[in-house]
């Protein structure tokens, strides 16, 4: 057996590649050359002609034993995409091993790729650089060809054809409000774009339970900083006659999340009349206003108090995300955290804890995080202990780590949509 391109799919880049394979298909290209697989036994068999991979920082050291691994079986053209591609390109290539790194978004880049590879023999030359959004090195010179940007990412369908692959859907793409710890805005823009509704709902019958990917769930419609609450309706009544066929309709809960700020009354109306959901995921990240000040967060602690307080009035069970160990947090800081986490919990929401992890591509790249107070250490470790609250803090302090040693030594300017990404640190 032998095909064109080997997908190295896994639970962590399956939805990215779900809506890539759509939007390869919808261009032309022949989904039968492909393996799709999360067995690199497999790809081995398939002597493939191109392994794609996409990945996160924090996935780097097993990307680069696998590549190791392949290269020493299969000769083929190694090509990564995803967050750390973007933002580490020179990395993945020299450290990791890939050949090529599709920088940007990838459905038209991608496409383009593969046609040139299959004109040339599947060799990295110069008419590379007749395609927008790849890096790579030509005769030891770092060649990069721009920032791939796809401005309608909806002329793409989110599904294949040819393959049985779902995913929940990606309905926006973007986020204007910059958060300082997060990659999204610089990897897809600062300004929503959304999906139409009518798209969304003749994809949405492929689903038994209907869940979205979005940033900002409350924002659909709007270019992303405000509430356009007539446009989360239209679509949410749209999809009305999908449930009354049997399907669930999940909407602000996993695997998107909601703003505090965007949780008002009518916004939680629209989640009990027109949907599923029970958990709704609020992105808090610190109960001290001076730190969410400092990440750029925009809102405030008493946006979170609020929607915690309206979700349980309607009968939802607020889930809340904390980051803790952030840059410059000090144990006062750390305690207002406490308190805000102790009092969601007392009133029936849930919290969900995270530990500052510095990502390449965003202004906190390299920031150090702020070493937990006992107090914090003691509460998290009771909580945990005791059910109370979730999330993999204790795993991500040492990713963390890892993350930091991988920027100091090898940190580069990354690539972004909209050019220079703001040094903090």
């Amino acid at each position: 057996m032998s095909v064109e391109v080997a997908v190295r799919i896994t639970r962590r880049n399956h939805n990215a590649f779900v809506h890539l394979l759509a939007a390869l298909e919808s261009q032309g290209y022949d989904l039968s050359n492909v393996l799709v697989t999360k067995d690199i036994n497999e790809i081995i068999k398939a002597r493939p002609s191109v392994i794609l991979y996409s990945f996160y920082s924090q996935e780097v050291d097993g990307v680069k034993r696998e590549v190791e691994i392949l290269k020493s079986k299969v000769k083929a053209v190694f090509v990564a995409g995803g967050y750390h591609a973007i933002a580490m390109p020179k990395h993945t290539l020299r450290v990791l091993g890939f050949d090529i790194a599709v920088i940007g978004e990838g459905e038209e880049a991608l496409y383009n790729l593969l046609l040139k590879l299959r004109g040339n023999g599947y060799k990295v030359t110069k008419d590379l650089t007749e395609v927008k959004g790849l890096a790579f090195y030509l005769g030891g010179d770092f060649v990069f060809t721009g920032f791939a940007k796809v401005e309608d990412f909806w002329k793409f369908p989110p599904y294949p054809e040819g393959l049985k692959l779902i995913s929940p859907m990606e309905i926006s793409r973007g986020c204007p409000f910059g958060c300082y710890y997060c990659q999204t805005p610089y990897a897809k823009g600062f300004r929503m774009r959304h999906r139409p509704i009518d798209q969304i709902v003749k994809y949405s019958r492929r689903m038994k339970d209907m869940r979205y990917i979005t940033p900002n769930a409350f924002a659909y419609g709007s270019p992303g900083g405000i509430l356009k609450i007539e446009k989360v309706e239209a679509l949410l009544r749209a999809l009305q006659p999908l449930r009354k066929e049997g399907r669930r309709l999940f909407y602000g809960t996993f695997p998107s999340e909601v703003r505090p700020e965007f949780v008002t009354r009518e916004t939680i109306e629209l989640l009990v009349d027109y949907t599923d959901t029970r958990r709704l995921a609020i992105g808090a990240q610190s109960g001290d206003d001076a730190m969410l000040k400092a990440m750029h967060r925009v809102h405030k602690v008493e946006h979170v108090v609020n929607a915690v307080e309206l979700a349980l009035e309607y009968g939802l069970t607020p889930v809340v995300d904390f980051i803790v160990g952030l840059p410059n947090e000090t144990p006062e800081s750390q305690r207002k955290s406490i308190e805000l986490m102790k009092w969601i919990m007392r009133k029936g929401g849930k919290v969900r804890a995270h530990y500052f992890m510095p990502l390449p591509g965003t202004p906190w790249a390299r920031c150090k995080p702020s070493p937990l107070s006992e107090e914090m250490k003691k509460f998290l470790g009771r909580m945990a202990a005791e059910g109370k609250i979730e999330g993999s803090w204790g795993v991500q302090i040492n990713i963390s780590r890892r993350l930091q040693k991988l920027i100091e030594e090898f940190y580069e300017e990354p690539m972004s949509y909209h050019g220079n990404v703001k040094v903090i640190c």
